[in-house]
C-alpha cells in the first residue's frame, strides 16, 4: 500500500471519527432556547466530551509508545457515534446525557494516538508537514461536516432525530471491517541522541496551543448562539460555523505545506497572530463583511494546528505516541475547560462581552510560539 494511500485511509477514518464531537456543539442553541438549559449547562456537554477525550488519549498514547496498543478503529467510530446518537433519547435527562457524552469521548480519544503514530511513522524528513496536515484535516473535515449534518438534522425533527447520526458510524465501522485501517502503532522507540531530547519547546508549544484550543472550541461552541442571537436562523448559523471550519481545512493544507518551505514556526506565529484580527472583525461586523471575517478566521487560526504537532514530533522523536496524547488531548481538553468557564463568564455578563475576551487569549498564544526556540532541522528533516 502505498503512502498516500494509507495516509489516505487514516485521514478518512478520522473525518468520520470526528464527525460526532461538533454535533455537542450545535445542539446549544436548541438545548438553552427550547428546553431552559443555562449556558453552562448546554456547554458542559461538550466540555465533558473534550475533557474526557483529553484526560484518556495521552493514555492511549503511552501505551502506543510502550507496547504497541492495538484499537479497532472501527470501534473507536462506534463508540463515537453511539455516545452522540444516543442523546437523542434523552434530551430532558441531564445526567443520562452526561454519561453518553462519555462513551463517544472514549470511542474519540482511542482512535487518535495510535493513528497519529502511523502518520508519524510514514511523515518523514521534507513532507512531515504535509502529509500530517493530510491526517489533521480529515478531524477538521468531520468537524466542518458535523454542524451541517446537525443543523440538519435538528431542523427537520429537532433534538430526537439526533438518533439517526448513528448510520454513518455503522457504515464506517461496516467499511472498515472489511478493508480495515492498521491499528497497530509501528513506531519503534528512538535512543534519544546524546544530550537528550529538549522538553522546553514543546512546554512553549503545548501552553500556546492550550490557549489556541480555548479559542478555537469556543467559537465552535458559542458561534451559533452569537449568531442566533443576531437574528440569523440557525439552520444559517450552523452552516456559517462549517464554513468557517472549511476555510480551516484549507489553512491546514497550505499551513502544513508551507511549513516544509519556510519553516514552522514562520507558519505559527504569523497565522495566529493574523487571526486577532480576523475574530475581532466577526464581532464588529454584520453581512458579508461577517462572513468575510469568518472565512479569514477559520483559515488563519487552523493553519498552525497540525504544525505545530510536526514541531512536538519533531522535538520529541521518542515519544510520538505520547506527544500526540497531549497536543490532542490534554491541550484540547484544558481548552475546553476554558470554554466552560466562558459559559459561566456567560452567564454572568453576557455571551458578547465573553467573546471580546478571546482575542486577548490569542496574543498571549502568540508570544508564547515565539518563544518556542526550533533547531533548523524543523524546517526541513530530524
Amino acid at each position: 500500500m502505498s503512502q498516500l494511500r494509507q495516509i489516505g485511509q487514516l485521514t478518512l477514518a478520522h473525518l468520520v471519527n470526528d464527525i460526532y464531537a461538533p454535533v455537542l456543539m450545535a445542539l446549544q442553541p436548541v438545548l438553552i432556547t427550547m428546553y431552559g438549559y443555562s449556558y453552562f449547562q448546554a456547554a458542559l456537554l461538550p466540555v465533558t466530551h473534550s475533557l474526557v477525550s483529553s484526560l484518556l488519549q495521552p493514555v492511549f498514547g503511552h501505551l502506543a509508545d510502550t507496547r504497541g496498543l492495538r484499537v479497532s478503529v472501527g470501534l473507536s467510530i462506534l463508540l463515537s457515534g453511539i455516545g452522540v446518537s444516543l442523546l437523542g433519547l434523552v434530551p430532558d435527562q441531564y445526567t443520562v446525557m452526561l454519561m453518553c457524552v462519555i462513551i463517544s469521548a472514549v470511542g474519540h480519544a482511542s482512535f487518535h494516538p495510535g493513528a497519529l503514530c502511523k502518520v508519524s511513522a510514514l511523515a518523514t524528513g521534507q513532507s512531515r508537514g504535509r502529509l500530517t496536515s493530510f491526517f489533521v484535516v480529515g478531524g477538521n473535515m468531520g468537524m466542518a461536516l458535523g454542524p451541517i449534518i446537525a443543523g440538519i438534522v435538528l431542523t427537520s425533527g429537532g433534538i430526537p432525530m439526533v438518533s439517526a447520526l448513528i448510520v454513518p458510524a455503522i457504515l464506517a465501522a461496516a467499511i472498515l471491517y472489511v478493508r480495515p485501517v492498521p491499528d497497530v502503532c509501528p513506531v519503534v522507540k528512538e535512543k534519544i541522541r546524546s544530550g537528550g531530547e529538549d522538553w522546553n519547546p514543546v512546554k512553549l508549544l503545548f501552553a500556546g496551543s492550550t490557549l489556541r484550543a480555548w479559542v478555537t472550541f469556543g467559537a465552535m461552541t458559542y458561534f451559533p448562539t452569537f449568531l442566533v442571537l443576531q437574528g440569523y436562523p440557525l439552520i444559517e448559523a450552523t452552516t456559517l460555523v462549517s464554513i468557517m471550519l472549511v476555510a480551516g481545512v484549507v489553512g491546514q493544507i497550505s499551513g502544513g505545506i508551507l511549513s516544509d518551505r519556510i519553516g514552522r514556526k514562520k507558519v505559527v506565529v504569523i497565522t495566529t497572530i493574523a487571526s486577532i484580527p480576523a475574530f475581532a472583525g466577526i464581532l464588529m461586523t454584520h453581512g458579508i463583511i461577517l462572513i468575510i471575517c469568518m472565512l479569514a478566521f477559520g483559515y488563519l487560526l487552523w493553519s498552525s494546528f497540525a504544525v505545530t504537532i510536526a514541531m512536538a514530533h519533531e522535538q520529541i522523536p521518542s515519544q510520538i505516541g505520547l506527544i500526540s496524547g497531549l497536543f490532542l488531548g490534554i491541550a484540547m481538553g484544558a481548552g475546553g475547560i476554558g470554554v466552560s468557564i466562558s459559559g459561566a463568564i456567560a452567564d454572568q455578563i453576557g455571551l458578547m462581552a465573553t467573546l471580546a475576551f478571546f482575542p486577548i487569549l490569542l496574543v498571549a498564544a502568540s508570544i508564547l510560539f515565539m518563544m518556542v526556540k526550533t533547531p533548523d532541522r524543523n524546517r526541513t528533516s530530524e
